[in-house]
């Protein structure tokens, strides 16, 4: 009996003989190929801990199995009546310690720091390729991916995409608060019966302003790249009484007249010279609308140029590794504000009638960590062209809610002052949490202590904020929240640095139940180092911790 050739074929390929050898082969194969990544990495773990460096001779990735402890604690601690709401806090506690394993894990794998920084430098040299949120645009630049989304995203103000923000957000976080409009009429309301107007400065994002750069369109075919529910939340504002001053079309003016960048090519910021433009002219609105007194000469002021040249935070969140620049350097000429003497860079001043909350775009130029110079930011450029004083609250990322939560710790701020001026990154429109927060707590010397001193404190983590994962936000550091307790039932707030130079430090590896041994000092007398740096917060949706005293902590 003859067989076609579609039967021999079928024959062939259903029917594999394999030896034993060889089978043993593959297997042993397969199996010395699935061990050597977590061998090495125990191997590479174990020297760490021969040499002191590591608390554990276990491998980080068993870290997980502790979990069940620790929100079995967090269960037992909540109030015993309340068995749905202890749930839902359990499961919240466990969600955070899966983030927070798969975050540590993540940043001290061997293979990750071995391999991940050269492949994405020869996937963005040779392709141009990005990572999930620095995303490479025309001619070496890079675009930041939430940016993106704000203006390609739905509208923000649409029902089912606040819904949706409500029952999401942090999935560890107990709520979400995704609609800006109340939080922004609270705050205008408390200011108004203080006599305090409020000025909303929403800055545009690099996109918006150079679409040309990563879509491709120029000149008049340029699309509106704000979300389509701006202009919705920008008449309710107005309507209700909000100043709503908007830098895109200065900055497209700008551009589109001088054709020059107003954004940093690899950074998510404005140019020092789109900022100071911005500046100015914010400062002639004030004054033509009697918000602020007649503009005054620069007494005590003056200023000088300086030329610096640095890294994009969009290069640096890339981990390129080590090599040769993957980018461009930018070099920029600042206008720095220095005090009459030329001694002392400028400084914000409690007593101003002005008061700026702002978020990066006001610290880009002003705070050194961030590698573009300082004393030469938005707060300084608005004084310098209003000629008077200017007080200053700032923190890098979270504007919805950052500098109201640290306003609210000292609302001796706003005394004397006839306007707040508040910028912030339009983006927090359709990605920040925006909860209500109260002005009107009593008076005390906010997040002190009686004593400078330093001390020597020993207690158990109650609660971490976490830190993001390395690479998935554009700036380098970040500080730490740690709700923490003595032996004698003592609580404080101890703020520590989570991630330096886009690397996670060893407080970002605490859990709730672990020891704490640190030296503490009272967080007053280094807010001015380490207060406008990107600061993590606890999750505290009812303002529960908001009177303990706060300390920076050094761990040992």
């Amino acid at each position: 009996m003859t067989t076609t050739r579609e039967e021999q074929a079928a024959v062939e390929l259903g029917t594999t003989d394999v030896t034993p050898s060889v089978a043993r082969m593959m297997v042993a194969s397969f199996a010395i190929t699935l061990m050597a990544v977590p061998a090495i990495q125990w191997a590479g773990e174990l020297q760490t801990f021969a040499v002191g460096d590591r608390n554990s001779p276990w491998p980080s990735a068993a870290e997980i199995l502790t979990a069940p402890t620790v929100v079995f604690q967090r269960w037992s601690r909540d109030d015993p009546d309340d068995v749905a709401g202890k749930t839902l806090a359990a499961n919240a506690e466990l969600l955070a310690e899966i983030q927070r394993y798969e975050t540590s894990l993540e940043d001290r794998s061997i293979t990750t720091t071995v391999l991940l920084g050269s492949t994405r430098r020869h996937l963005a040299g040779w392709f141009g390729w990005g990572t999930e949120d620095a995303w490479i645009g025309r001619g070496g630049w890079l675009f930041y991916r939430p940016d993106l989304d704000h203006s390609t995203g739905p509208p923000f103000l649409a029902p089912d995409v606040l819904a949706r923000r409500r029952r999401g957000g942090r999935e560890f976080s107990a709520r979400q608060h995704p609609d800006p409009r109340p939080a922004i009429l609270d705050f205008a309301r408390q200011l108004a019966r203080r006599n305090i107007r409020l000025v909303l400065v929403p800055t545009p994002t690099k996109a918006m302003v150079h679409p040309e750069h990563f879509g491709g369109h120029t000149g008049a075919d340029r699309p509106s790249m704000h979300n389509r529910s701006y202009l919705e939340l920008v008449r309710t504002l107005e309507d209700n009484g909000v100043t709503v001053f908007d830098p895109l079309p200065i900055l497209l003016r700008r551009r589109g007249q001088a054709g020059e960048d107003q954004f940093l090519s690899t950074d998510t910021h404005w140019r020092p010279e789109a900022m100071e433009a911005v500046a100015r002219d914010l400062a002639a609105q004030l004054s033509d609308r009697k918000h602020v007194d007649t503009v005054e000469t620069n007494s005590g002021q003056t200023r000088t140029t300086v030329s610096v040249t640095g890294q994009g935070d969009l290069e640096t969140m890339m981990r390129l590794g080590p090599g040769p620049a993957a980018f461009q350097r930018q070099t920029v000429t600042l206008n720095q504000v220095l005090t009459a003497d030329r001694r002392s860079h400028w400084q914000p001043d409690p007593t101003a009638r002005v008061l700026l909350l702002g978020d990066s775009y006001t610290n880009i130029y002003s705070l050194d960590p961030m590698g573009w110079g300082q004393s030469a930011g938005f707060a300084e450029q608005l004084s310098w062209h209003l000629g008077q004083p200017v007080d200053r609250i700032s923190r890098n990322a979270d504007a919805a809610h950052a500098t109201r939560r640290q306003l609210a710790s000292d609302p001796k701020r706003l005394d004397g002052k006839t306007v707040v001026v508040w910028q912030l990154a339009v983006r927090e429109f359709s990605s920040g949490d925006w909860p209500l927060i109260r002005l009107g707590r009593p008076d005390s010397d906010p997040g002190s202590t009686r004593s400078h001193d330093a001390v020597d404190f020993r207690g158990t983590v109650l609660a971490t904020s976490g830190v993001p994962t390395p690479g998935t936000v554009p700036y380098r550091d970040a500080v730490l929240s740690l709700h923490v307790t003595d032996s004698n039932g003592n609580q404080r707030i101890v703020f520590c640095m989570g991630m330096k130079d886009n690397r996670l430090v060893p407080a970002a590896r605490l859990k709730p139940g672990d020891l704490l041994t640190a030296r503490l000092i009272p967080w007053t007398t280094v807010e001015k180092t380490y207060g406008r740096l990107v600061r993590i917060e606890l999750d505290d949706p009812e303002f529960r911790l908001v009177d303990l005293p706060t300390f920076w902590g050094d761990l040992k």
